[in-house]
């Protein structure tokens, strides 16, 4: 019984740190096929694409997301602005032929915004939205975005 709860118990754990690793960035994917996904579907829901370059290796990557499932209402304006793609960026997997193409960055997790035409807008540091050594400011976060939303109309 205590060994069948036991096992019960890692397995649990096991499950549940394995889900909260998972943010979406899949060192695996093919970030010129989820491009193209990305700019089609902004292109047809009159969106901008937000690149994020991350890893489940990434601590302000883990506090992004948590930052943005924790409120509702940046989530919302987040995705009314914006095609959200994520790319693999670390250990295994560098992507260097697809970042290569965008301007330069240093660092995780970092931003560049793309016009549905495949114009390159801007490149962000995240360090700008963060407040303190653990989360993001929601006033500049919401401020980014207003930013951008503002810009398509």
């Amino acid at each position: 019984m205590r060994k069948t709860m036991m096992t019960a118990l890692l397995a649990l754990v096991f499950a549940a740190s394995s889900q909260a690793a998972d943010l979406g960035y899949d060192p695996k994917a093919d970030p010129f096929e989820q491009y193209r996904h990305a700019v089609a579907q902004a292109e047809a829901s009159n969106k901008l694409v937000l690149i994020i370059a991350g890893g489940d290796w990434c601590r302000w990557c883990h506090v992004l997301n948590r930052f943005v499932a924790k409120n509702d209402d940046v989530e919302r304006r987040l995705n009314d602005t914006f095609v959200v793609m994520k790319v693999y960026v670390g250990p295994g997997n560098y992507n260097e032929l697809f970042f290569s193409q965008l301007l330069e960055a240093y660092g995780a997790p970092h931003f560049w915004i793309v016009s549905p035409q495949r114009e390159v807008l801007a490149s962000q540091s995240t360090a700008k939205l963060e407040r303190g050594r653990n989360a993001y400011d929601k006033a500049s976060f919401l401020a980014f975005i207003d930013t951008w939303r503002n810009r398509i109309g």
